[in-house]
Protein backbone atom coordinates (compact mmCIF):
# COMPACT_ATOMS: atom_id res chain seq x y z
CA UNK A 1 0.00 0.00 0.00
CA UNK A 2 1.29 3.58 -0.98
CA UNK A 3 -0.03 6.68 0.30
CA UNK A 4 0.93 10.11 -1.57
CA UNK A 5 0.94 13.05 0.32
CA UNK A 6 1.06 16.68 -1.45
CA UNK A 7 2.94 19.06 0.76
CA UNK A 8 4.78 21.96 1.51
CA UNK A 9 7.96 22.56 3.17
CA UNK A 10 6.39 25.61 5.19
CA UNK A 11 3.02 24.20 5.96
CA UNK A 12 2.33 24.04 9.69
CA UNK A 13 -0.41 21.63 9.23
CA UNK A 14 1.54 19.70 6.35
CA UNK A 15 4.25 18.66 8.86
CA UNK A 16 1.25 17.86 11.69
CA UNK A 17 -0.70 16.00 9.21
CA UNK A 18 2.46 13.94 8.17
CA UNK A 19 3.14 13.09 11.81
CA UNK A 20 -0.18 11.98 12.21
CA UNK A 21 -0.14 9.78 8.96
CA UNK A 22 3.28 8.18 10.27
CA UNK A 23 1.90 7.83 13.75
CA UNK A 24 -1.48 5.56 11.84
CA UNK A 25 0.92 3.62 9.95
CA UNK A 26 2.70 2.41 12.52
CA UNK A 27 -0.42 1.30 14.61
CA UNK A 28 -1.86 -0.26 11.15
CA UNK A 29 0.96 -1.42 9.18
CA UNK A 30 4.73 0.02 9.05
CA UNK A 31 5.14 -1.59 5.38
CA UNK A 32 3.09 0.79 4.17
CA UNK A 33 4.69 3.14 2.12
CA UNK A 34 4.90 7.17 2.19
CA UNK A 35 5.47 9.18 -1.41
CA UNK A 36 6.02 12.94 -0.96
CA UNK A 37 5.22 15.64 -3.84
CA UNK A 38 5.96 18.77 -4.58
CA UNK A 39 3.10 22.09 -3.88
CA UNK A 40 3.76 25.18 -3.62
CA UNK A 41 1.29 27.21 -1.56
CA UNK A 42 2.43 29.94 -2.82
CA UNK A 43 4.57 30.17 -6.11
CA UNK A 44 4.97 33.92 -6.57
CA UNK A 45 5.38 34.74 -3.20
CA UNK A 46 8.40 37.56 -2.95
CA UNK A 47 10.26 36.77 0.53
CA UNK A 48 10.60 39.48 3.10
CA UNK A 49 12.62 38.52 6.29
CA UNK A 50 11.70 41.98 7.70
CA UNK A 51 8.01 40.69 8.11
CA UNK A 52 7.61 38.81 11.27
CA UNK A 53 5.21 35.19 10.35
CA UNK A 54 2.14 37.00 12.49
CA UNK A 55 2.31 40.43 10.60
CA UNK A 56 2.84 37.96 7.57
CA UNK A 57 -1.01 36.21 8.49
CA UNK A 58 -2.41 39.63 8.99
CA UNK A 59 -1.60 40.93 5.64
CA UNK A 60 -2.76 37.84 4.10
CA UNK A 61 -6.32 37.32 5.54
CA UNK A 62 -7.13 40.37 6.90
CA UNK A 63 -6.98 39.67 10.45
CA UNK A 64 -5.67 42.04 13.07
CA UNK A 65 -2.05 41.09 14.67
CA UNK A 66 -3.17 39.72 18.60
CA UNK A 67 -5.91 37.62 15.73
CA UNK A 68 -2.51 36.31 14.30
CA UNK A 69 -1.08 35.56 17.13
CA UNK A 70 -3.91 33.75 18.78
CA UNK A 71 -3.82 31.58 15.58
CA UNK A 72 -0.03 30.91 15.69
CA UNK A 73 -0.68 30.12 19.29
CA UNK A 74 -3.39 27.48 18.67
CA UNK A 75 -1.18 25.89 15.57
CA UNK A 76 1.57 25.60 18.04
CA UNK A 77 -0.60 23.68 20.40
CA UNK A 78 -1.60 21.11 18.04
CA UNK A 79 2.06 21.13 16.52
CA UNK A 80 3.40 19.59 20.54
CA UNK A 81 0.58 17.58 20.60
CA UNK A 82 1.95 15.75 17.79
CA UNK A 83 5.30 15.83 19.01
CA UNK A 84 6.21 18.68 17.00
CA UNK A 85 8.20 21.78 17.84
CA UNK A 86 7.47 25.34 15.89
CA UNK A 87 8.88 28.65 16.95
CA UNK A 88 7.43 31.05 14.86
CA UNK A 89 9.16 34.15 16.15
CA UNK A 90 11.96 32.57 14.37
CA UNK A 91 10.15 31.18 11.30
CA UNK A 92 11.10 32.89 7.82
CA UNK A 93 8.31 32.44 5.80
CA UNK A 94 9.99 31.67 2.45
CA UNK A 95 9.74 30.83 -1.26
CA UNK A 96 10.02 27.15 -1.80
CA UNK A 97 10.54 26.20 -5.40
CA UNK A 98 14.43 26.23 -4.73
CA UNK A 99 13.51 23.86 -1.71
CA UNK A 100 11.56 21.47 -4.03
CA UNK A 101 14.06 21.10 -6.64
CA UNK A 102 16.29 19.83 -4.34
CA UNK A 103 13.70 17.42 -2.74
CA UNK A 104 13.15 16.07 -6.41
CA UNK A 105 16.88 15.11 -6.79
CA UNK A 106 16.89 13.67 -3.68
CA UNK A 107 13.47 11.17 -4.39
CA UNK A 108 15.09 10.78 -7.72
CA UNK A 109 18.15 9.46 -4.88
CA UNK A 110 16.21 7.21 -2.66
CA UNK A 111 16.04 10.20 0.22
CA UNK A 112 13.34 12.13 -0.62
CA UNK A 113 11.64 11.84 2.64
CA UNK A 114 14.68 11.65 4.43
CA UNK A 115 15.21 15.17 2.97
CA UNK A 116 11.46 16.39 3.75
CA UNK A 117 11.79 15.68 7.16
CA UNK A 118 15.04 17.66 7.35
CA UNK A 119 14.03 20.69 5.60
CA UNK A 120 10.61 20.68 7.93
CA UNK A 121 12.43 20.59 10.87
CA UNK A 122 14.60 23.32 10.06
CA UNK A 123 11.97 25.50 8.78
CA UNK A 124 9.03 24.61 12.10
CA UNK A 125 11.59 24.84 14.46
CA UNK A 126 14.99 25.96 13.59
CA UNK A 127 14.52 29.06 11.59
CA UNK A 128 15.89 28.19 8.60
CA UNK A 129 15.37 30.39 5.53
CA UNK A 130 14.04 27.77 3.16
CA UNK A 131 15.05 30.20 0.25
CA UNK A 132 18.63 31.05 0.58
CA UNK A 133 21.05 28.61 -2.02
CA UNK A 134 23.62 27.83 0.97
CA UNK A 135 21.33 26.83 3.91
CA UNK A 136 19.70 24.51 1.67
CA UNK A 137 22.87 22.88 0.23
CA UNK A 138 23.90 22.61 4.00
CA UNK A 139 20.59 20.70 4.88
CA UNK A 140 21.06 18.70 1.78
CA UNK A 141 24.25 17.39 3.06
CA UNK A 142 22.21 16.19 6.26
CA UNK A 143 20.61 13.54 3.76
CA UNK A 144 23.78 13.12 2.65
CA UNK A 145 23.36 14.43 -0.64
CA UNK A 146 26.93 16.23 -1.71
CA UNK A 147 27.28 20.50 -1.68
CA UNK A 148 28.49 20.37 -5.19
CA UNK A 149 25.93 18.02 -6.09
CA UNK A 150 23.41 20.22 -5.00
CA UNK A 151 24.27 23.21 -6.55
CA UNK A 152 24.29 22.05 -9.61
CA UNK A 153 20.59 20.65 -8.80
CA UNK A 154 20.02 24.18 -7.81
CA UNK A 155 21.45 26.09 -11.11
CA UNK A 156 19.42 23.82 -13.53
CA UNK A 157 15.97 23.29 -14.22
CA UNK A 158 16.02 19.72 -14.84
CA UNK A 159 14.32 19.08 -11.12
CA UNK A 160 12.69 22.13 -11.23
CA UNK A 161 10.38 20.78 -14.51
CA UNK A 162 9.41 18.01 -11.65
CA UNK A 163 8.01 20.19 -9.32
CA UNK A 164 6.02 21.52 -12.07
CA UNK A 165 5.14 18.12 -13.38
CA UNK A 166 3.46 17.28 -9.63
CA UNK A 167 1.78 20.69 -9.25
CA UNK A 168 -0.01 19.71 -12.56
CA UNK A 169 -0.89 16.01 -10.96
CA UNK A 170 -2.26 18.04 -8.09
CA UNK A 171 -4.50 20.19 -10.37
CA UNK A 172 -5.67 17.36 -12.57
CA UNK A 173 -6.87 15.93 -9.07
CA UNK A 174 -8.46 19.22 -8.00
CA UNK A 175 -6.42 19.73 -4.98
CA UNK A 176 -6.64 23.20 -3.91
CA UNK A 177 -4.71 23.11 -0.73
CA UNK A 178 -2.56 21.13 1.14
CA UNK A 179 -1.84 18.71 3.16
CA UNK A 180 -3.85 16.03 0.38
CA UNK A 181 -3.25 12.61 1.02
CA UNK A 182 -4.47 9.46 -1.83
CA UNK A 183 -4.42 6.03 -0.18
CA UNK A 184 -3.54 3.92 -3.04
CA UNK A 185 -5.57 5.72 -5.74
CA UNK A 186 -8.81 4.88 -4.11
CA UNK A 187 -9.22 7.35 -0.79
CA UNK A 188 -8.47 10.89 -0.92
CA UNK A 189 -7.99 12.81 2.67
CA UNK A 190 -7.63 16.44 2.76
CA UNK A 191 -5.94 18.58 6.20
CA UNK A 192 -4.00 17.78 9.40
CA UNK A 193 -6.82 14.42 9.79
CA UNK A 194 -6.42 13.52 13.42
CA UNK A 195 -4.37 9.74 13.70
CA UNK A 196 -7.66 7.91 14.52
CA UNK A 197 -9.22 8.96 10.97
CA UNK A 198 -5.85 7.86 9.04
CA UNK A 199 -6.17 4.58 10.97
CA UNK A 200 -10.13 4.28 9.75
CA UNK A 201 -8.55 5.14 5.95
CA UNK A 202 -5.86 3.21 5.99
CA UNK A 203 -7.60 0.08 7.84
CA UNK A 204 -10.68 0.53 4.85
CA UNK A 205 -8.15 0.43 1.99
CA UNK A 206 -6.47 -2.63 3.05
CA UNK A 207 -9.95 -4.21 3.20
CA UNK A 208 -11.23 -3.00 0.03
CA UNK A 209 -7.30 -4.19 -1.38
CA UNK A 210 -8.37 -7.74 0.32
CA UNK A 211 -12.06 -8.30 -1.41
CA UNK A 212 -10.14 -6.89 -4.65
CA UNK A 213 -7.63 -9.78 -4.37
CA UNK A 214 -10.27 -12.11 -3.43
CA UNK A 215 -12.61 -11.14 -6.28
CA UNK A 216 -9.78 -12.43 -8.46
CA UNK A 217 -9.46 -15.68 -7.64
CA UNK A 218 -11.18 -19.07 -8.89
CA UNK A 219 -11.98 -21.44 -6.47
CA UNK A 220 -13.54 -25.38 -6.72
CA UNK A 221 -12.98 -28.09 -5.56
CA UNK A 222 -11.89 -27.09 -2.31
CA UNK A 223 -9.01 -25.08 -4.09
CA UNK A 224 -8.35 -21.53 -4.97
CA UNK A 225 -6.32 -20.38 -7.95
CA UNK A 226 -5.97 -17.00 -9.01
Amino acid sequence: MKVQVWSDFVCPFCYIGQRHLENAIKEVDPSIEIEFISYELDPNHVDNLDVSMAQELANKYGMSLEEAHANNDRVKGMAEQAGLHYNFETMKHSNTFKAHKLFQFAKAQGKGNELSEILMDAYFSKGAYLNDESELIELASQAGIDKETAQSVLDNDDFGLKVRQDEQHAASLGVKGVPHFVIDDQVFLSGAQPVETFKQALMHVKTLNFNNASSDMLCEDGVCKV
